[in-house]
C-alpha cells in the first residue's frame, strides 16, 4: 500500500475532521470484517497471506523526493480479495500498514498516523471489492481459463478502487493542510502509484488463478518472479533517489547563489536587514493564498522575489541611498534599475518566468507604470504580486528618506492605490492573510515604529518630487571676516545667528567630521527641540547629515527625524523640514550645515544658496582656527 507521512499537529480543523472520519471509517470496517470471519474456520492460506503481509511491510520500496512507500503486500492483499474475500483482505492491509508505520516511531504524532494509515488501508481495498462485488459480481476463481474475463473485469476495478483511494485519501490530507489543489498534490505525490498497483494486480490474479490449479512448484515460480520484479523496481528507484538526492544539491547551490546575490544586492541599497527574505514570504503566501499551484509561477515567484532588484547595482549610491527627494534626472536612473534587472537575469537561462517578474514589477494597473506601460492584465501575475508585498515591505520599513509607517498606515496606502497603481485583487487578498504572513516575516530585529502624523512619503514607493536646482546667484552680505580668537564651537554660533538674521529656521547645527573614524560630531546644535540632535555621533552615509557628508550633495525640504538616533527618532517632533549643505574641512573631510524649520517645503532656492554661501565662509573659519590650535600645539611641544 502507497503511503505518506503526513503532519498531523498544527493542521487545520477541515484536515483534522477528515482525519477523524476515515479513522472512523477505518474502525467500522475493522470491526465488520472482524464480525464476518467470526466463528469460521481460520484458513492456512489466508494466514500465510497475513504472515507475508507482515514480512513486506518491512520492506517498502521508497519514492524518490517524497515520502511515499509502496511494497509486495499491495499484490498480497489483492491476492486475499480473489481467495478470501474483502473482510480477510482488509485485515492483511491493516497489519501491513502496522508494519510499514514503523518508520514513524520518532515521530511525536506516531500514534494519529498509525490510526490514519491503518484505517486508509482497510478503507481503501473493503470499500472498492463491495462495490465491484454488487455492480458486476465478485472475483469467479472457479471460472474456466475461457472465461478469464470473470476474475479480470472485478479485479481491475477492485485494484483502481484500491488505488484511488489509498493515495487519493493521503492526497485530501496533506492538500487540506496545504491549502493547495487536490489534483496538484495528488499528481506531485501519486501520479505514477497506479503503475505498481497495476503490477500487483497481475501478480494477485497470478497467484490466484494458477497456484492452486498447478500446485506448489507454480505458486514458487510466481513468487520468485514477483520477487525479482519486486527487486529491479527498488534497484531502479534507488538509483532514481541517488540521482534526485544529487539534482536537489544543484539546486540547493543554486538557490544559495542566487541568495548571496540578492544579499549582496540589499546591502548596497541601505535599506532594513532581512528585505528581500521579508518580501519572499509575503510574495510566496500571497501565492499560496490566491491558489496559485502552476510550478512554473510558483518557482518563478521565489526567485524574482530574492532578484527583483538585482538592476540596483548599477544606481549610484548617492541616488540609492538619498535621505530626500529625487529629482526627475535621479528618478529616470532609478527607474532604470527594473531593465537592468531584467537584462542581467536573461543572460541565465531559468527554467520559470523569472525575467518578467523582475522587468515589470513597477508597473501599474492603470498603464502609468514604468518600463513598458503595461496595463491591467497585461502584467504578469508574479509581477503584480510583487509590486504589492515589495511596497509594503518598503512602506513598514526604515528607509533612507523616511523613517517606518505603521501597518495600519501602509495598508490604507494600499488601499487608496489599490485599482490605480496596483490589482485590485492582489491586494484585498494581501490584505486577508497580512496577519499570517507578518507573523511568519518576523524577525529578531526592533518592530517597526509609527511615523509621526502626517509622515507617509508623498507618492510612497516611488519618489518623483524634485529638488531645488537653481544657477541664480548667491545672496551677498554675509560676514567675510572672524574674530581671531573665536574657538570652533564660537564660530559655529557666530555664523548660525548672523545666517538665523536672513533664513528663517527653528533649529540648527553644526556637524563635523571626527578624526578617529568615519563619523561626525555635533559640534554646535542651538534652537527648538535642540538636546534631541544632540546624539550619539552620525555615520557618513547615514541620516541626512550623513549622507550629505558623504556624497557632498545639498539635500533640500527632507524629512528632519532621519537626523534623530535611538528613541528620539520615533517621538513627536514639530519641524517639517530640513536643508542640509555640505561644507568641506581640511584633508578632503566633508561636514554638515544643518537647518531645520516647522512646516513642509519651507526652504527655497535662494534659502539654498544663502546656506551654501554660508556654509563655504563657515569652512574657511573652522579651517583657520585649527590652524591656530595646531600652532598653538607646536609651540608648547618646543618650549
Amino acid at each position: 500500500m502507497a503511503s505518506r507521512r503526513t503532519d498531523v499537529q498544527d493542521v487545520p480543523a477541515l484536515a483534522r475532521l477528515f482525519l477523524a472520519a476515515m479513522v472512523g471509517a477505518g474502525a467500522l470496517v475493522a470491526g465488520t470484517s472482524l464480525a464476518g470471519i467470526a466463528g469460521e474456520p481460520l484458513a492456512a492460506g489466508w494466514l500465510i497471506l497475513a504472515a507475508l503481509g507482515l514480512v513486506t511491510g518491512f520492506a517498502p520500496v521508497k519514492v524518490p523526493g517524497i515520502e511515499t512507500r509502496f511494497s509486495l503486500s499491495d499484490a498480497l492483499v489483492l491476492t486475499a480479495v480473489l481467495l478470501f474475500g474483502p473482510e480477510r483482505a482488509a485485515i492483511v492491509a491493516g497489519l501491513d500498514a502496522v508494519a510499514a508505520s514503523r518508520f514513524n516511531r520518532g515521530d511525536p504524532q506516531f500514534g494519529c498516523r498509525l490510526l490514519f494509515n491503518v484505517a486508509v488501508a482497510m478503507v481503501a481495498i473493503w470499500v472498492p471489492s463491495y462495490i465491484v462485488g454488487m455492480l458486476i459480481g465478485p472475483p469467479n476463481m472457479s471460472a474456466s481459463a475461457s472465461a478469464a474475463w470473470m476474475v479480470v473485469l472485478p479485479l481491475a476495478g477492485i485494484a483502481a478502487g484500491y488505488s484511488i483511494l489509498s493515495t487519493g485519501a493521503i492526497s485530501m490530507v496533506l492538500a487540506l493542510t496545504r491549502r493547495s489543489s487536490l489534483g496538484a498534490v495528488w499528481r506531485e505525490n501519486f501520479a505514477w502509484v497506479w503503475i505498481a498497483h497495476a503490477w500487483s494486480a497481475v501478480v494477485a490474479a497470478a497467484i490466484a488463478i494458477y497456484a492452486p490449479r498447478v500446485g506448489l512448484f507454480s505458486l514458487l515460480t510466481i513468487g520468485i518472479v514477483a520477487g525479482i520484479g519486486y527487486a529491479t523496481i527498488r534497484t531502479y528507484l534507488r538509483k532514481v533517489e541517488e540521482s534526485t538526492s544529487r539534482l536537489h544539491r544543484l539546486n540547493d547551490l543554486y538557490l544559495a547563489t542566487i541568495k548571496a546575490l540578492a544579499l549582496a544586492i540589499d546591502a548596497k541599497d541601505q535599506v532594513t536587514h532581512g528585505h528581500i527574505r521579508r518580501v519572499q514570504i509575503y510574495a510566496m503566501g500571497l501565492v499560496r493564498a490566491l491558489g496559485i499551484t502552476d510550478e512554473a509561477t510558483v518557482k518563478g515567484m521565489e526567485a524574482a522575489a530574492l532578484l527583483h532588484d538585482t538592476g540596483k547595482i548599477a544606481v549610484p549610491e548617492h541616488i540609492l541611498n538619498k535621505p530626500g527627494k529625487l529629482t526627475t534626472q535621479e528618478f529616470e536612473v532609478m527607474k532604470t534599475h527594473v531593465t537592468v534587472g531584467a537584462d542581467i537575469l536573461s543572460g541565465i537561462q531559468f527554467p520559470f518566468p523569472v525575467v518578467p517578474f523582475v522587468r515589470h514589477h513597477h508597473e501599474n494597473w492603470d498603464g502609468n507604470g514604468y518600463p513598458d506601460g503595461l496595463k491591467g492584465e497585461q502584467i504578469p501575475l508574479g509581477a503584480r504580486i510583487l509590486s504589492v508585498v515589495d511596497c509594503f515591505d518598503a512602506l513598514t520599513s526604515d528607509r533612507p528618506y523616511r523613517r517606518a509607517l505603521s501597518v495600519d498606515q501602509a495598508v490604507a496606502i494600499l488601499c487608496e492605490r489599490s485599482g490605480t497603481m496596483y490589482d485590485p485583487r492582489v491586494v484585498d487578498k494581501f490584505i486577508e492573510v497580512l496577519p499570517a504572513l507578518a507573523a511568519s516575516a518576523a524577525v529578531d530585529e526592533s518592530p517597526a515604529a509609527v511615523a509621526p502624523a502626517g509622515g507617509a512619503p508623498e507618492g510612497g514607493c516611488q519618489r518623483t518630487e524634485d529638488a531645488p536646482v537653481s544657477t541664480s546667484p548667491a545672496p551677498t552680505g554675509l560676514p567675510r571676516l572672524w574674530p581671531s580668537d573665536l574657538l570652533p564651537e564660537e564660530i559655529a554660533f557666530v555664523v548660525t545667528n548672523r545666517l538665523g538674521r536672513q533664513l528663517q529656521f527653528a533649529t540648527c547645527a553644526v556637524y563635523v567630521p571626527r578624526s578617529d573614524d568615519h563619523a561626525l560630531d555635533a559640534l554646535y546644535v542651538q534652537g527648538h527641540d535642540a538636546d534631541r540632535f544632540r546624539h550619539a555621533p552620525i555615520r557618513l552615509g547615514e541620516g541626512l547629515s550623513g549622507w550629505v557628508a558623504a556624497y557632498g550633495q545639498t539635500v533640500v525640504n527632507a524629512d528632519p527625524l532621519l537626523d534623530l538616533r535611538g528613541p528620539a527618532a520615533y517621538a513627536d517632533l514639530q519641524l517639517g523640514s530640513a536643508l542640509v549643505v555640505p561644507f568641506t574641512v581640511e584633508q578632503g573631510a566633508r561636514g554638515a550645515l544643518a537647518l531645520y524649520a516647522a512646516g513642509r517645503d519651507a526652504f527655497t532656492l535662494d534659502d539654498v544658496h544663502l546656506a551654501s554661501a554660508t556654509a563655504d565662509h563657515l569652512a574657511h573659519a573652522l579651517g583657520a582656527a585649527e590652524g591656530r590650535t595646531r600652532g598653538e600645539r607646536g609651540r608648547r611641544n618646543c618650549a
